[in-house]
Parts: C-alpha cells; structure tokens; sequence
C-alpha cells in the first residue's frame, strides 16, 4: 500500500476531530499524566494499534491478518503479535470468542475417516480463547503446520456451544419424534434414540455415517451461537 492510499486509509477510520482527539487523549494520558517517556516504543506501538483496529471494528472494516498487513507495512506475524497484546491490555468490550468461532465454521471441513472437524480461525484471539476453553475442560485439539487451523474431534465440537445449555432445549421429545420418523434401519439413529442426550448425541455424531449425521441434526432445533455453529457445520459435511 502507497504512502497516499495509507492516508486516505487513516482518514477514512478517523474521519472527525474527535475520533482524532480521543486517540490523542489516550496517548497523552501515558505522557502528561504520570511519568514522562516512561512508556516504552513497543507500548506505544500497541495502544496506537488498538486505536487503529477499533476503528476498523467500529467500521466493519477489514481487519484480518492480511489486509492490516497490507496497510500498515509490517509482517503478518507481527499483526497477530499486536492483536494479541492488545486483547491482553486493551480489550474490546463484550468480546464473546464464540461469536465469531461460529462464523468462522462457514469454512470448517469435516474428515468422515476419523470424524474430525478443521475449523480455520483467523482472528489469533479468538483461537487462543478457544484453545483454552478446549483445555480447561480436559479435552483436545491437535496442532498442525498452519497455526491458524483448529483440528478438533466432533464430540468436543458439541461440547464448545453448549455454553448456554442450548444442546438440551434442541433434545427435546419434539425433536426425538421427527428423529424417529428418519430412523428407519440406521442402527446409529436407533442407538441415539436409546439415550437421546448429550453424551448419547457425542457417540452419535462420532461414528455415524455422514448421511445419518446430516439427517439427524437436521431434526434438532438447536438455538443462539449454536444455531450457527451447527447450521455450517452441517453445510461442511455436505461438502466433505
């Protein structure tokens, strides 16, 4: 990006003089506030760039790890360094990383073999809250070579949008009678009728046929973030 276009980038997102001001308050509340050139380059390289990237969240502007790359002219390892050290001092408010996970499975595939999910997550904030949900509860993912990819088994999917307790008001008996209508001589979709719930939906989903898993989550109503988790996720195995 030209000198020119990273002007015209920095008006767009500041547009007013108090977009300006605010930024600038911020900056002298390090300087005139307490102690004078006590803040370090790499600090202030952080506050300036939380400043930058509010501005493009606030504006649903593009702010993954290429396009900020693209505009400020630093490496792509280094945005997502400056993303996570502003998530550490700098926040955004509300940030509920499933959200934007949710978002992020339009892109997911499905591994039939092994029943595997591989979810790619762009934003390094949400993948680091999502990685740490996985193991605080005991579970796991698997590492590759691409540190923006999340390798996951389907059972441990279930349990990340189960926050809101959404997997129980989708297993309801409404929802167990339209399963039973599908049923028919699939010995998987009989299994889970025997034990229609969460732990019995987990054994389901990682060793039933692509096909019955479909038509099953098909049948449950699930709501919230997990409406969308499951909606693409269920798009994912249609692709394979």
């Amino acid at each position: 990006m030209t000198r020119r276009e990273s002007e015209e980038k920095y008006n767009e997102l500041f547009d007013t003089k108090e977009k300006k001001a605010a930024a600038f308050d911020k900056i002298a509340e390090k300087y005139y506030f307490s102690n004078f050139g006590s803040t370090s380059k790499s600090d202030l390289d952080v506050l300036l760039f939380s400043e930058y990237l509010e501005r493009c969240l606030s504006d649903a502007k593009p702010f993954d790890d290429y396009s900020l790359s693209k505009q400020l002219g630093i490496t792509q390892s280094r945005i997502r360094t400056l993303k996570e050290r502003k998530e550490l001092l700098y926040p955004h408010d509300n940030f509920d990383w499933r959200v934007p996970f949710a978002e992020s499975i339009k892109n997911a595939r499905f591994d039939e073999s092994d029943h595997y999910v591989k979810i790619p997550v762009q934003d390094v904030n949400v993948l680091i809250e999502a990685r740490h949900y996985i193991e605080e509860k005991g579970w796991y993912d698997e590492c590759s070579l691409n540190k923006k990819l999340l390798r996951i088994p389907f059972d441990c999917f279930v349990e990340l949008f189960d926050e809101d307790n959404e997997l129980s008001k989708a297993l309801s008996s409404e929802a167990k009678e339209r399963v039973e209508r599908i049923s028919k001589s699939d010995n998987a979709i009989s299994a889970f009728l025997n034990d229609f719930t969460k732990d019995g939906l987990k054994r389901f989903l990682m060793g039933a046929s692509k096909e019955a898993i479909l038509a099953v989550l098909g049948c449950l109503p699930f709501g919230g973030v997990a409406g969308k988790a499951f909606g693409f996720l269920g798009k994912a195995i249609e692709r394979g």
